[in-house]
């Protein structure tokens, strides 16, 4: 026969994996409203947190009366979970939920941060750039558009006779300049 004590334990012990069950709910109500699940995610992660909440209490069972299940363990997990709806859940889920948006904040915050790191580093290239390629991509339009037109015509004729020459030696050359 287990002493009366013991049993007080496990009485309370039950009562406190209710309040921890409850809280499990408020964190995945909160997770869920979070993330905007639809039907089927919304499905899903009801299975998967009843699943896992069912792991969790087991578990919890175990450590603390060797996973006995009788009727005042089902009621003291009735009853805390009662406990912590009715007394602690707002408050539990307004932290929850002040929790998540601060994380968020972070979160954005620290991609903000990485932008501009990523901008700064990537300044000076741009500067670089900008001082030489496109100054220099100028200068190679115009000269080739004064090169062809001191050279142009004499370069297309001598184009014309190389491919002429080549393509009666070779029949792949026969193709034919579109000027």
């Amino acid at each position: 026969m287990v002493p009366l004590l013991d049993q007080f334990y496990y009485f309370a012990f039950t009562v406190l994996i209710g309040v921890v069950a409850g809280f499990c709910y408020d964190l995945y109500k909160v997770t869920r409203g979070t993330l905007r699940l639809r039907k089927l995610g919304t499905a899903l992660g009801d299975i998967l947190f009843w699943i896992m909440l069912t792991g969790v209490v087991f578990t919890l069972l175990l450590v603390g009366n060797g996973g006995e299940v009788r009727l005042y363990v089902l009621i003291g997990l009735t009853l805390g979970a009662v406990i912590y709806l009715n007394i602690l859940s707002r408050s539990a889920t307004s932290l929850l939920q002040l929790t998540f948006r601060t994380i968020h904040r972070l979160w954005r915050l620290f991609l903000r941060l990485l932008y501009i790191i990523w901008r700064i580093i990537c300044w000076p290239f741009r500067a670089i750039y900008l001082v030489v390629a496109v100054p220099l991509g100028l200068v190679a339009g115009l000269l080739g558009k004064v090169t062809n037109m001191l050279f142009g015509k004499p370069i297309r004729s001598l184009k014309r006779s190389i491919r002429s020459r080549l393509s009666s030696i070779f029949p792949i050359f026969e193709y034919k300049d579109p000027d």
